[in-house]
């Protein structure tokens, strides 16, 4: 009976070849689990090729609706990351009646759901090394916490980790810590704190000691662990994806070059690269990328019933993320979709803002017309314009 239920509660969009595989399903608890049903997104770049490994976006405790804060698997900075690397993206999505430990504890069942769901996108993206490939954890808060637990609990499937706050009911424990610092020490770690998190006025203050005395300890036993304070943020994500995606980018493209040590009072960083995006983050809680996107945008436009459907694909620099799309028309500037030079590139909870979230739109018009589209990066930086498109 679950299985058939599991079934009915799946869905399956078949994007554009070059927009990958994007799939849902809707896990319902077992007896005895505590959250109230579990959603998944997982989005494969290419089904025709392995899966070399699953990233795991788990947002927070006070995760809202999806149409809020829509899972990552529909963002093109998040999708050029597992683009690159080969990556499926999965992100869990937890309705609870009350707390989060209703989902973030993995003997809540959260960690039989996720099981569950990678089995079920195995086999229907037809990727069965889906199932077992090896993961990379991104925690925001709550998320951080499931992550921390997950990997005493799957020490040898997991390839780096993210924690952006959190964890005060892990780290703050000795024997916890004593448990995940043996686990972890060689397991590259992120964790990003936002400066205004470590004043005792803030709510989120009481995570700041446990994280930095987790991080003490590992990096005394020699452990893989960057530490990176965000200038600009309290507990939201705002940019530090930044650091985040391209600290895996490091990992996943196999330049993670620099030896561990013990010295406590300095992060350890993957490569010089790195290091570099570190300091700068470090100083203005964002990135400036001198260089612009390497990759022009894909446009096709349509002719429909109600006028000319456009739609676009877009691989941003990982270091440059996405700020803005121009497309044009008959050579003018016809519309800009974006967000302001100064705000962030994600909300609080990481999601795609919501000025980026469209892959499409339709010009309402009967007449003729060529298109182009560039995309800007957070730095302003133009991509190469996408080839014309003309629809008659």
């Amino acid at each position: 009976m679950k299985h058939i239920l599991l079934l009915l509660l799946a869905t399956v969009s078949l994007c554009n070849a070059a927009d990958g595989l994007l799939l849902d399903l809707i896990v319902p608890p077992r007896d005895g689990d505590r959250f109230l049903h579990a959603e998944y997104s997982c989005w494969i770049a290419d089904a025709s090729k392995p899966v070399k490994a699953v990233i795991i976006h788990q947002h927070g405790c006070t995760n809202a609706s999806p149409d809020k804060h829509p899972p990552i698997t529909g963002d093109w900075h998040w999708r050029a990351l597992a683009w690159k690397h080969d990556a499926a993206l999965l992100v869990p999505m937890y309705q609870v009646a009350k707390g989060c430990d209703e989902w973030n504890d993995p003997d809540s069942g959260s960690e039989h759901a996720l099981l569950t769901a990678l089995e079920d996108f195995a086999q229907r993206s037809k990727r069965p090394e889906l199932k077992d490939a090896p993961w990379v954890l991104w925690g925001h808060s709550g998320g951080s916490s499931w992550s921390a637990q997950m990997i005493t609990r799957h020490p040898k499937r997991v390839l780096a980790a993210s924690f952006r706050g959190g964890c005060h009911k892990q780290f703050g424990v000795p024997e916890f810590r004593a448990k995940f610092g043996p686990i972890a020490r060689d397991l590259p770690l992120l964790f990003v704190w936002g400066k205004r998190e470590s004043v005792p006025t803030s709510s989120h203050f009481v995570s700041w000691e446990p994280m930095n005395t987790m991080y003490r300890e590992l990096r005394e036993q020699g452990g893989k662990v960057c530490r990176v304070i965000d200038p600009r943020s309290e507990h939201g994500c705002d940019d530090s994806r930044l650091m985040s995606i391209n600290f895996f980018d490091a990992l996943l493209s196999g330049q993670a070059s620099a030896p561990p040590s013990t010295d406590a009072s300095t992060p350890w960083q993957p490569n010089d690269t790195f290091a570099a995006l570190w300091r700068e983050f470090s100083e203005h809680g964002t990135l400036k990328p001198k260089a612009p996107p390497l990759h022009a945008p894909s446009l096709t436009a349509k002719r429909e019933v109600n006028g000319i459907h456009l739609s676009w694909r877009i691989v941003p620099n990982l270091e440059g993320g996405l700020r803005a799309i121009r497309l044009h028309r008959d050579g003018k500037l016809w519309k800009e979709i974006g967000i302001d030079e100064d705000a962030f590139l994600a909300t609080g909870r990481d999601s795609t803002p919501e000025e980026l979230r469209a892959h499409s739109l339709v010009d309402e018009t009967k007449d003729s017309h060529s298109y182009t589209m560039i995309f800007l990066d957070i730095g302003g930086n133009e991509s190469p314009p996408s080839e014309a498109v003309r629809v008659p």
